[in-house]
């Protein structure tokens, strides 16, 4: 039996999966429900995302406190922490080196973002795929 995909999301696409019940984001929570791939995360990446679900604007606009406890069990209690990341300063935005320390230190096989400017401009990172959502669901669905 193949080995599951290892994956970091960014937080763009668990919030816009979170926002949006149709397009690739939401395809790619079910996914992640279905257990089709294995969720690779971090502290920090987990406390970001909370942090953004829980901002008034976007909690009360689109209803995220709903989804708070679900997403807070997948991301500490299903997902894969990876505890100690390694350093990592790559991405020209220093916020995003998290992603790419838990993708490093969690052996992932593709970092799934919609950040075009700056996580997506790289490409690859030490052997680590970063793709849009729209090309990880042909991965996963080819």
């Amino acid at each position: 039996m193949p080995t599951k995909l290892r994956v970091v999301l960014d937080t763009n696409v668990i919030i816009s999966g979170l926002i949006s019940p149709k397009g690739p984001p939401a395809g790619i929570l079910k996914a992640l429900k279905a257990g089709q791939f294995v969720l690779v995360t971090s502290q920090a990446i987990n406390e970001e995302i909370l942090e953004v679900m829980d901002r008034p604007r976007l909690r009360d606009k689109y209803g995220l406190a709903d989804h708070m406890f679900d997403i807070a069990f997948i991301l500490w209690e299903q997902a894969e922490v990876i505890t100690k990341p390694p350093p990592v300063k790559a991405s020209k935005d220093s916020d995003d080196d998290k992603f790419l320390a838990a993708a490093l230190g969690g052996l992932a096989h593709y970092l799934v973002t919609g950040d075009i400017k700056d996580l997506l401009s790289l490409g690859e990172y030490q052997g680590i795929r970063i793709v849009n959502p729209e090309q990880f669901l042909t991965i996963l669905h080819p």
